[in-house]
């Protein structure tokens, strides 16, 4: 009798238990049906022997290692024991073992009423749930990667696949505080809820009152002395740690304030919302141990990920009644509850799976756009930020080099942009009707079909710098203007690279444009005399080179030659070099001579004439003479040959050129790379030069001054190895990097004071264009002439009184021959 009692007494406790419900993310992220993947839980199950790389970290707690060790130790124990006691409990509630009854201990009064753990001891249904049993791992092995609590995100980034952090010191002014805090976040689905796509992560709340009872406790044992702990108030670190690895098994917060919970796979299917939310016993509400409402939960999560993935089981195809007593059938995790809502879940299961392989491969297909958009991004930042170098080292325009940099620059940028639109007018619409239920099959492939056209240039396959855009790629049109116009004081041709518009000169009554080379400006106004006179403003139009074309030889390419002395007149002439400029190890930045021109026509044959060898002279024959030295020549007239002879002049090397400002460096003083690059050492050169190759912002400066405890990242090494051969110290990297910003910052300011002075000039130029000249003399006589009419206006505005027609008429033009007197002593020279 008292065990039909105790059963019934279960099935009762359990039907009033609390609800169950999946993850809204595990289900469906942004359209992506498939995201499950990514869970932990489909990690659990699909994985053999499952062993989870940890790095632990306490931020916000006390700076004591000691006391940190104790902390680390106490969140990876307390998750090992969650993950332990989940494993367990559903292993031993499906069937594998019998439960342990509790007895009540001698002489203590029987508990009141708990909430059963578990469904009834005498299971008969463990055939049905033997595949999640063969499935389910007996243990997940925990293993930490920084025992010494080394920088997880450092030193041991990438090296880990679960992080553990701390939430900070908490510390409780009351037990209803203590209660009420928020204790923990999971992050159970990778590159979801975290900013990394490679890890899940576990936040848990540090508390320095009980590392600091603890060391007590060691110390008191070590002593052998008495230990009187005065750590009262425990936030239960068991309790927190099980909850947040059910959000790691896909169950959703059951708290009315936190509703992340699916509203077709959970108990809001079939349940209002304060059944649901109204916080009865669970552990994914506020139940201190796993209950059946749990265990149901955790059975339907994986029966979703197993519906998604096609298994076939008699449960997962056909649904199985609820454990706890509840009145529902689960069909791959949707309460159904009868044989008419039967035949609505499974219709919509049928058009969910047809539409999941369509909307994936539409969240598939976001995804890697993407990701593309931010590697073009990326490298773009690169090269921007190398011409930007360029453009400050060379003030009288870019060389081939830097105009093939420009190319490079300008057309990234460009198909950033077009890239960004593609994303913005064709993907993203159809992910919002994907969102919305409202797309189809067909129109997804017609995307895809429409996508297609791009295939090679801005498809996610395609290089950055691809072939079929960069060939035809040209320079900004501000490093190579496509118009230039006649220099005022020298004639040759001005650009935007090199020059500028001016129109601050009035001549015979009129605004004298004209264009002048930056270089030339001082001499100005010495040859304003030319202006409407022998000077013409008249633009002309030239070809503007493509990457193709710089990336060539100069013989092979006339236009070229050019570079040099038509658009630099004021810059000493610097030979080009080909070669990797401004690339940067590991960034993807094309060498100037890049091999995407491999396949472009070859230098015609005749540009480099080969040197002539000379003959040899056949050993039979003989020197030619002549009637006049017939005669033997004497032995004794030789010596004075010899003496006679050239002495010859030692060859001198020519001394070696900085790479990087173009002067001649004395030996002992420069570096030389291995490709024969020479710079100086231990300067702004060097710095310079050191830039193309790594990062100098703080965060790099940081990793490479780090201590490594294992292996040191190869990219560290070379920087390393590098400030070594250039003479640079971390402190000379800041210097230099603080000189080059306020340069760069000053040159900035200037650009806009100049550019405001210009808009300035250009706005009074234009008020003053047209002018009626009014002088002093002017007003005066009109004044006199009006003079009677003036008086009867000021008298009449004074007592109120409406003017007449000739009044105002005579009020209006004396008001605009003072404006015009105003406006011409504004416009004077």
């Amino acid at each position: 009798m008292k065990k039909y009692l105790l059963l019934l007494t279960c099935l009762t406790l359990a039907a009033s238990a609390s609800a169950w419900g999946l993850l809204e993310d595990l289900v469906s992220f942004n359209g992506d049906p498939y995201i499950y993947k990514k869970s932990f839980l489909y990690y659990v199950l699909t994985a053999k022997n499952p062993k989870i790389r940890v790095c632990v970290s306490t931020e916000g707690t006390s700076t004591d290692p000691a006391r940190q060790k104790i902390t680390r130790d106490y969140f990876l124990q307390s998750t090992q024991s969650a993950l332990d006691n989940w494993l367990s409990f559903v292993r031993t509630q499906l069937g594998e073992r019998q439960p342990a009854r509790s007895t009540p201990a001698k002489g203590k009064k029987k508990a009141k009423k708990q909430q059963p753990s578990a469904v009834a001891p005498e299971f008969a249904r463990k055939d049905e749930f033997a595949d999640i049993l063969e499935a389910l791992p007996r243990r997940i092995e925990l293993q930490v990667i920084n025992p010494n609590g080394e920088d997880c995100d450092k030193v041991m980034k990438g090296k880990y696949d679960l992080r553990i952090k701390s939430l900070g010191n908490l510390k409780y002014g009351s037990v209803l505080q203590q209660l009420s805090h928020t204790r923990g976040t999971a992050a159970s689905i990778k590159g979801v809820y975290d900013k990394d796509p490679t890890i899940w992560r576990l936040s848990l709340p540090g508390n320095d009152d009980y590392t600091s009872s603890e060391l007590a406790e060691q110390e008191a044992m070590r002593t052998n002395s008495i230990f009187v702990s005065v750590y009262a108030l425990d936030y239960n670190m068991d309790r927190v740690a099980r909850h947040e690895m059910g959000h790691f098994f896909g169950l959703a917060d059951q708290y009315e304030d936190k509703k992340n919970m699916n509203k077709v796979r959970s108990l809001l299917r079939t349940e209002p919302d304060e059944v649901v939310f109204g916080g009865l016993p669970s552990v994914m509400a506020k139940s201190a141990t796993l209950t059946c409402d749990d265990l149901e939960g955790f059975i339907n999560a994986v029966d979703f990920i197993w519906g998604m993935e096609g298994k076939n089981s008699p449960r997962v195809q056909n649904g199985w009644k609820s454990l706890c007593g509840k009145p529902y059938t689960y069909l791959q995790g949707i309460p159904v509850k009868d044989s008419a809502d039967m035949a609505k879940v499974q219709a919509y299961l049928k058009n969910w799976k047809q539409s999941a392989v369509q909307l994936g491969q539409l969240a598939q297909l976001g995804q890697e756009w993407r990701a593309y958009l931010e590697k073009v991004r990326k490298m773009e930042e690169e090269y921007v930020d190398a011409l930007y170098t360029k453009r400050q080292q060379m003030r009288g325009g870019l060389d081939k080099a830097g105009l093939a940099l420009s190319a490079e620059s300008r057309y990234l940028t460009q198909k950033a942009a077009k890239i960004k639109d593609i994303i913005e007018q064709q993907i993203a619409p159809a992910e919002e009707a994907a969102r919305a239920g409202n797309i189809s099959a067909q129109q997804i492939r017609q995307l895809v079909q429409n996508l297609s056209q791009y295939k090679g240039q801005y498809t996610p396959e395609s290089k950055v710098l691809d072939a079929k855009g960069l060939l035809t790629a040209q320079p900004y049109e501000d490093d190579f203007s496509p118009i230039t116009y006649p220099c005022l004081v020298c004639g040759k041709p001005v650009g935007l690279e090199n020059g500028y518009l001016s129109q601050d000169v009035k001549v015979l009554g009129r605004i004298r444009p004209y264009h002048i080379h930056s270089a030339c400006e001082a001499k100005a106004s010495a040859y304003y005399s030319k202006l409407g006179n022998t000077y013409r403003h008249k633009a002309t139009k030239r070809t503007v080179p493509t990457w193709t074309q710089l990336t060539q030889s100069q013989e092979a390419n006339p236009l070229l030659a050019q570079l040099e002395t038509d658009f630099m007149p004021a810059k000493k002439k610097v030979p080009v070099v080909l070669d990797n400029l401004d690339a940067k190890k590991g960034s993807g930045v094309a060498p100037r001579n890049n091999p995407l021109v491999a396949s472009l026509p070859a230098k015609p044959a005749g540009t480099t004439p080969k040197r002539a060898t000379p003959s040899s002279t056949p050993k039979n024959s003989k020197p030619a003479s002549d009637g006049q030295n017939a005669a033997p020549v004497k032995q004794k007239a030789e010596p004075a040959k010899s003496v006679a002879s050239p002495v010859q002049t030692p060859v001198i090397a020519p001394k070696a050129k900085c790479v990087v400002c173009g002067q001649e460096m004395a030996d002992g003083t420069f570096y030389t790379d291995s490709v024969g690059r020479t710079v100086h050492k231990h300067s702004l050169c060097a710095y310079r030069f050191f830039k193309r190759f790594h990062k100098t912002d703080e965060d790099s400066l940081t990793r490479y001054s780090d201590y490594y405890f294992f292996s040191m990242p190869n990219d560290v090494v070379q920087a390393k190895a590098d400030m070594r051969k250039l003479d640079l110290t971390f402190a000379d990297i800041r210097r230099y990097r603080a000189q080059e910003e306020a340069a760069a910052e000053d040159f900035k300011k200037s650009l806009e004071a100049e550019k405001s002075a210009k808009a300035q000039a250009q706005a009074k130029a234009e008020k003053c264009r047209l002018v009626i000249q009014v002088t002093p003399a002017d007003v005066q006589a009109y004044e006199k002439e009006n003079k009677a009419v003036l008086a009867r206006v000021a008298q009449k505005e004074a007592g109120g009184r409406p003017l007449t027609k000739k009044e105002t008429l005579v009020k209006r033009h004396y008001a605009q021959l003072k404006d015009n007197l105003a406006l011409t002593e504004e416009c004077k020279g």
